[in-house]
């Protein structure tokens, strides 16, 4: 179909005439419908997620038994992303939400009725944990896949840094609103009114129209296979550098917010508010990067650079002595985050097949959601031992080391050249090394794996 955008190339870039307008992401219904949708999920889940710990804990009273229900999703996530990958690649994304959403209406209606007449145990919130988990798992990188059809290549950038925006804003306004509703209508309304939130993207889904979608070519015959993504991944330069640099950022550079409690619990607990505070100080770093996101074109210099700096913040972070001065620094720790995120998530999906895509970001999650898990684990048990402080100290170093370390074996094998741009402003620029012609003169093992 045509709609004025320009067409995406073999490598999933986009060649647009430098006479043509640039595109409008809500230029057209379907974006516009979705990220309606969206909107309210995400604030509903949200909500919900908040409540639902809190009242975990006031049920059972015990730290292990909020840390199993929080963990339980994620689990069965990492058990079954490769399968979601595999979905998202074999079957038409919006069918495929569709089917992930209602399930998630269906469990939390059960989930807000036990709620509503006080049946509600902790087996059930763990239940309701691990069956929410295994239905993202496939949701999760069938939402990827759908995004590029939804805005189209040459819109993809944008439609992935709004997927970010939304994300936060829903965080700060469900942690916002979660205990007042709880207050007014009880955790089972709180639910129910989580469960009504999936009904409007639902809605949504249903009103997008399938002839405008940038829908990928399909071949008839040929079955994604989940080996295929690794050998696809393993065999991209540009997706393994992404990759290791995401799997780095989730070890490391994931736990700051958890860090940041017991840091505002510890020494800044005289502070009332203190936690509230700085999240709403990254918050407001996001939508700034989101605007410079927005405006400019990311590269892989925007990726490598932003996440040495993020390392270099993080280890600034641990420097500051009072609630001033931390706020100063998540301020750009949040831009930088936002910059990250969606520069990692849209240069890989550019750089991605599209019959590959729905695989790759599933590689993708269950590195990340992997780091994030385990990062944790040690992050915590590092604050313990040494404080708060000294673990953001050294998941910042080992963040900016371990992708300095990448970068310059890379440019010590050629894979990779590091060059400063003399402009105005001066910059360090990341390229990879063009591969020999005559490489793949064969079909590559990783491009074969399907058939």
């Amino acid at each position: 179909m045509t709609d004025g955008t320009a067409a995406p190339t073999a490598h999933g870039t986009t060649d647009t005439p430098p006479d043509a307008r640039p595109p409008r992401l809500f230029a057209s219904r379907n974006p516009r419908l979705y990220y309606a949708g969206l909107v309210f999920s995400q604030v509903g889940t949200n909500t919900q997620l908040v409540a639902l710990g809190w009242f975990t804990y006031q049920l059972s009273h015990d730290a292990l038994v909020l840390g199993v229900v929080s963990a339980a999703p994620i689990l069965t996530m990492l058990l079954l992303s490769q399968a979601g990958g595999v979905v998202a690649d074999r079957f038409p994304p919006r069918r495929v939400l569709l089917c992930t959403h209602s399930l998630l209406a269906v469990l939390t209606l059960l989930l807000g009725l036990l709620a509503h007449s006080g049946s509600l145990r902790v087996w059930h919130l763990v239940v309701s944990a691990l069956c929410v988990g295994g239905v993202n798992a496939i949701g999760l990188p069938t939402e990827q896949v759908f995004v590029s059809e939804v805005a189209g290549d040459a819109l993809l950038k944008k439609a992935v840094t709004l997927n970010n925006v939304v994300l936060n804003l829903s965080l700060v306004v469900g942690s916002s609103v979660a205990g007042p509703l709880m207050g007014a209508v009880g955790l089972g309304g709180v639910v129910l009114l989580n469960a009504g939130s999936y009904l409007v993207m639902l809605t949504a889904l249903l009103l997008v129209r399938p002839a405008q979608l940038h829908a990928r070519p399909r071949q008839p015959g040929r079955r994604p296979r989940v080996r295929g993504a690794w050998g696809y991944v393993r065999h991209s330069p540009g997706l393994t550098l992404l990759l290791l640099v995401i799997g780095i950022v989730g070890l490391f550079g994931t736990s700051l917010p958890s860090l940041l409690l017991l840091l505002c619990s510890g020494e800044l607990a005289a502070r009332a508010g203190a936690y509230g505070i700085l999240l709403a100080v990254v918050s407001v770093g996001s939508l700034i990067g989101a605007l410079l996101t927005w405006r400019t074109k990311v590269v892989l210099s925007t990726v490598l650079g932003s996440s040495l700096l993020l390392g270099v913040l993080e280890l600034v972070t641990a420097a500051m002595p009072s609630l001033p001065t931390l706020g100063v620094v998540l301020l750009p720790v949040g831009v930088v985050s936002l910059v990250l995120r969606a520069g990692l998530l849209s240069l890989a999906q550019l750089q991605t097949l599209p019959e590959f895509r729905g695989r790759v970001m599933a590689v993708f999650q269950l590195v990340y959601r992997t780091g994030w898990f385990l990062g944790t684990l040690i992050a915590t048990w590092l604050a313990r031992t040494l404080g708060p402080r000294p673990a953001i100290a050294l998941g910042g170093a080992a963040v900016t080391l371990l992708v300095a370390v990448v970068v310059v074996v890379m440019t010590a094998f050629r894979a990779m050249s590091v060059s400063l741009v003399a402009r105005r402003v001066p910059r360090v620029s990341f390229a990879l090394a063009p591969e020999p012609e005559g490489r793949h003169r064969r079909t590559p093992r990783h491009m074969a794996a399907d058939t």
